[in-house]
């Protein structure tokens, strides 16, 4: 009788693990499972570069060819031992294991490369980083926005989605609303920065 547990609880791992980072992205295991490993930002201010991202698209691929090898391996020992279920089962459990996450290695290679393609300074969610925001947003407000600010603090993507989310929906509704910021979108956008300050904790 063919023992199913060791493919079963592949997938399970690999289900649970894509749940945890979707539902749960905060979490203690969700921080862990999209933390980046491998290559780190070279950039001046922590952000990843151009170069980069290239590196991770290189390294991505060696990883999918070795996935893919050992997938190749796992098959020959199931065509090796046809009179014992038990090998057959986990070689085929290690096969189809290796073959997904061999997919998912190219899947990033290829996002690496788009991103290298499309390249935009994206800044780490440090304390620095908040009250820049947070200050640009606000020069934005009243009219006071330099040149080097816009360039610093808002044409550029946050590592952290929250961040991300405000400034997107602060340079949104700016274009929306050239002629004047309406008075309940200002308040709003200024409960935002007063909360992102709050989190960036007091300045040294």
């Amino acid at each position: 009788m063919t023992n199913w547990a060791p493919i079963l609880a592949g997938f399970a791992i690999i289900v649970a693990a894509v749940a945890i980072v979707r539902l749960a992205p905060n979490s203690t295991w969700g921080q862990e499972l999209r933390r980046s490993y491998g290559i780190r930002p070279s950039g001046e201010r922590g952000q990843r570069t151009r170069r980069d991202h290239v590196r991770s698209a290189g390294l991505a691929a060696v990883t999918g060819v070795g996935l893919f090898v050992t997938s190749v391996v796992a098959d020959s020992f199931i065509d090796r031992a046809p009179d014992n279920p038990s090998a057959g089962v986990i070689a085929l459990a290690y096969s189809l294991i290796a073959s997904i996450l061999t997919l998912m290695a190219a899947v990033s290679a290829i996002r690496s490369l788009w991103k290298a393609s499309a390249w935009r300074m994206e800044l780490p969610d440090t304390p620095e980083h908040r009250r820049g925001l947070a200050d640009a947003i606000d020069h934005l407000l009243d009219g006071g926005l330099s040149t080097d600010e816009r360039r610093d603090y808002l044409e550029v993507v946050y590592l952290q989605p929250q961040l991300e989310q405000i400034r997107r929906a602060t340079l949104r509704l700016s274009r929306q609303n050239a002629t004047g910021m309406p008075d309940d979108y200002r308040v709003q956008i200024k409960q935002w920065t007063a909360g992102i300050r709050a989190s960036a904790g007091r300045s040294e």
